[in-house]
């Protein structure tokens, strides 16, 4: 076995603050429709009457960026763990210690009201216009028959004039590029400073991470609900048409019937959409779920490098599997190490 010899730093707007010790960390990373979040506590080597900038009446929200390395390899370089917006401070003064909560920046549309109606955009367009309001660059790549899809009100009530306050369920702009995200079979997320929208990817063109022979505990989990079959149905209807389209789907072929038998039905009500839309609704729909039917948790010594939306080969108890990685909690501090916590799910085929 190689030893390794990890070390950690943090950096504040890009620069590492020399009264900062950093004596834990815990990273919880998904690809789940949330923040990536980092939680961090230092010790404070301070001289008395010393001004420290996380003691004035209002802080500056500095990036903080924690990164680590493996100094027995030489040529080793710092890896990037966690990128994000400071969100909240905890100082104990009397026992010098600093504690600090961090969000990712797609915390920047989780905190951005949709105020407006949108009109005449396409998917991708409302996507720019949101990372550009959040203050976040953006590397848009949706598939290429998503891209041009126009979105939102332009559909729901035509060329509306009032678009101000205009009648829609989003309140949030991550509410609304989740929901054009996961329809479009993509996946969503923060890389540093921009917002990342690419299609879901696969076992064929990923990079997998052999630990068949490194985990520390494994804990397999299966649904049998799920593992009996799973069958989506859509609905949707056109109020001016005053017609409804509807559509089953159980993972192999397409249906107008309602299925006979054993398996769960999940039933998803959408407004205004063909039955070519559904049926790829549905195949998206199907393939979420039943992703759940088994989940791998496994303990393993801390590895550079893994994040949500990788994919991992463990063993499974009766044989191997490469499986999607869907969160990542990474735990270290300097009596422990670093150690984390990885949940698996089959993602072979991508949602």
């Amino acid at each position: 076995m190689s030893i390794r010899n990890l070390e950690a730093q943090v950096l504040f707007d890009g620069q590492v603050d020399p009264v900062l010790a950093l004596l834990q960390f815990e990273i919880d990373a998904s690809r789940y429709e949330a923040c990536d979040v980092a939680s961090m506590r230092f010790a404070v080597r301070t001289k008395a009457q010393q001004n420290l900038w996380f003691e004035a009446e209002q802080p500056t929200r500095k990036w903080v960026t924690l990164q680590m390395r493996d100094t027995q390899n030489a040529v080793s370089s710092w890896i990037t763990l966690f990128e994000g917006r400071l969100d909240h401070i905890d100082y104990a003064a009397e026992h010098a210690v600093l504690e600090m909560e961090c969000r990712d920046a797609l915390a920047a549309l989780m905190d951005l009201r949709v105020q407006d109606a949108w009109l005449n955009h396409t998917q991708q367009e409302l996507l720019q216009i949101m990372a550009q309001a959040a203050g976040l660059n953006a590397t848009i790549a949706l598939p290429s028959d998503q891209a041009t899809l126009m979105a939102g009100q332009f559909w729901q009530i035509e060329h509306k004039r009032g678009a101000l306050m205009g009648q829609h369920r989003f309140q949030t702009a991550a509410d609304l590029a989740f929901t054009i995200a996961r329809d479009a079979f993509c996946d969503l997320y923060a890389d540093g400073t921009s917002l990342v929208c690419q299609p879901l990817g696969s076992v064929s063109d990923a990079n997998v991470t052999d630990m068949r022979n490194a985990v520390l505990e494994t804990n397999v989990a299966r649904d049998l609900q799920l593992l009996s079959g799973v069958v989506v149905h859509m609905a949707s209807w056109d109020s001016r048409q005053r017609s409804t389209t509807q559509v089953y789907y159980d993972g192999v072929s397409f249906s107008q019937e309602a299925p006979v038998g054993n398996a769960s039905v999940h039933t998803f009500r959408v407004p205004g959409r063909r039955l070519d839309e559904l049926q790829r609704l549905a195949q998206g729909k199907h393939a979420r779920i039943a992703a759940h039917a088994l989940s791998v948790r496994v303990r393993i010594p801390g590895v550079l490098g893994i994040a949500p939306r990788a994919f991992m080969t463990v063993s499974t108890g009766n044989g191997e599997k490469t499986l999607g990685i869907d969160q990542v909690f990474s735990r270290f501090s300097v009596e422990q190490g670093f150690v984390q916590q990885v949940v698996l799910r089959d993602r072979g085929g991508g949602a």
